[in-house]
């Protein structure tokens, strides 16, 4: 009796089975609409601190606008989450803890502090022709569309 029972659910009308596939197809629908995961608290941002001080407060996904620092200060950037972070200079990605680019007459250093804190240690020699941009981009490990952009410029 039981595979009659199974036979006669087989036999269903297709709407039956397209209004399930309509269920499912909605599901993913709304699942991929949250993007995979995130932080718990529904915020992502990153805080910049130049010479032990917040500077310019935080900063959420997208670009902003430049934060200025002076060469031969150390600057940190806080992630309210774990990201993986990136260093452009002149287009350039350049990632890795201990990294040290030489660039215009400024040596720029990539230290991790743990997997949301990085320092970005910076140098001259010489007092710089001009102001030297570079851009840290930290992208979140928990949803790669989530990612915050923070514009430096390296001045005298």
């Amino acid at each position: 009796m039981k595979l009659a029972s199974f036979e006669h659910f087989l036999a269903k009308p297709r709407a039956l089975r397209f209004a399930g596939a309509g269920l499912l197809a909605a599901l993913a629908l709304t699942l991929s609409g949250c993007g995979g995961g995130g932080s718990d608290s529904g915020s992502f941002d990153v805080t910049v601190v130049v010479a032990g001080q917040p500077s310019g407060g935080t900063y959420g996904p997208g670009s902003s606008p430049p934060v200025y620092v002076r060469a031969g200060r150390t600057i940190e950037l806080d992630a309210s989450e774990p990201v993986y972070w990136t260093l452009y200079v002149a287009g350039t990605a350049v990632s890795g803890t201990g990294t040290i680019v030489h660039y215009a007459g400024a040596d720029v250093t990539l230290i991790a502090e743990s997997s949301s804190r990085i320092a970005v240690d910076t140098y001259a020699a010489f007092p710089l022709s001009s102001p030297i941009p570079i851009t840290l981009v930290a992208t979140s490990t928990f949803d790669a569309a989530t990612v915050a952009t923070v514009n430096l410029l390296i001045t005298n």
